[in-house]
């Protein structure tokens, strides 16, 4: 959505400037409609603000309501509202296979309450995030609410796959405990290099608005701020540490070995089209491949962490 410029294309949620179906000219809307869905979005990051102030955060109500960007009406825009009434589409598939996941799990209540309980934690994961895209809307995709938006994300799947996981494999690689511990840790490794992946792509949006992305025809490194440098250094480390323990378990764990040089080759990819985004100033289909390979690097780790490959002994 934002690499296409279409996180705005509907200024109100769940509707689309007021409608079930997006509208294919700004004919179908009210004169006023800019003036009227600011004021709505307004009134909504009020009461947002107000919640924060109530829980303690006044400084960040306070910034919230100091954005300038909140107070911009949004123009209709036939392509990114169609665009962002899609991405939402999606979205609202995704809620009802949860919730039919959600009640499939009742069967297992009694018997393995464990499958029940993940479940629950899962839908009501996904229901937040669905809340705070409702947020990152009425704050016109304010950074830091995006990033919590996108990193819950990641919340909600992994409960949905421990109620999958719950159960243990029979059979084990020798040095069972130190390989977890190695999955724990590229785990963790992994959600910090995409949490400073949401942070540097904020700076990309910052930079963007105010005209200085470029500088003398290169990307704007300086611009980017810490967390860009972190982002792009950190994945070469982690790519040595994913071969290091394909080589150090490939005799006695072919397996897990396999899924450790999976994690190392995807890394790879990932430093590639970064590359690529840097050199060239981020181009549109680089960005999304980056984006989605980055979200599937946490997933498939978590799976291997819990879903247990059986080794061969």
């Amino acid at each position: 959505m934002r690499v296409t410029g279409s996180g705005m294309g509907c200024p109100d949620w769940p509707k689309c400037f007021g409608l079930l179906v997006p509208p294919t000219c700004d004919c179908q809307l009210p004169p006023n409609y800019m003036q009227l869905f600011l004021e709505k979005r307004i009134q909504k990051v009020n009461r947002f603000a107000t919640t924060l102030e109530k829980l303690g955060w006044a400084e960040k109500a306070g910034e919230i309501r100091n954005n300038k960007a909140i107070y911009q009406p949004e123009a209709f825009n036939a392509t990114k509202a169609w665009i962002e009434y899609i991405n939402r589409l999606f979205g609202v598939l995704a809620g009802l296979f949860a919730l039919f996941f959600w009640l499939a799990s009742f069967r297992f209540m009694k018997s393995k309450s464990k499958v029940f309980i993940f479940a629950t934690l899962g839908l009501i994961m996904l229901l937040l995030n669905a809340w705070l895209g409702s947020i990152v809307v009425a704050t016109n995709l304010l950074p830091g609410i995006v990033s919590v938006h996108f990193m819950f994300s990641f919340l909600s799947i992994y409960f949905f796959m421990l109620a999958l996981h719950t159960q243990k494999a029979l059979v084990f690689a020798p040095g069972e405990k130190k390989i977890n511990l190695h999955w724990t840790v590229m785990l963790l490794f992994a959600l910090f290099i995409v949490f400073l992946g949401t942070l540097a792509r904020e700076s990309v949006e910052v930079l963007t608005v105010s005209g200085t992305l470029e500088k003398n025809g290169d990307l704007n490194w300086a611009g980017m701020g810490g967390s860009f440098a972190l982002h792009r250094y950190l994945p070469v480390l982690f790519m040595v540490y994913a071969f290091w323990l394909w080589k150090l378990y490939k005799s006695d764990s072919p397996i897990q070995a396999r899924a450790f040089g999976i994690a190392g080759s995807l890394v790879f990819c990932q430093i590639a089209l970064g590359a690529i985004n840097i050199n060239f100033v981020l181009p549109p289909v680089t960005q999304v491949l980056h984006i989605v390979l980055g979200a599937s690097l946490p997933i498939l780790i978590f799976y291997w962490r819990i879903a247990k490959p059986i080794a061969v002994q």
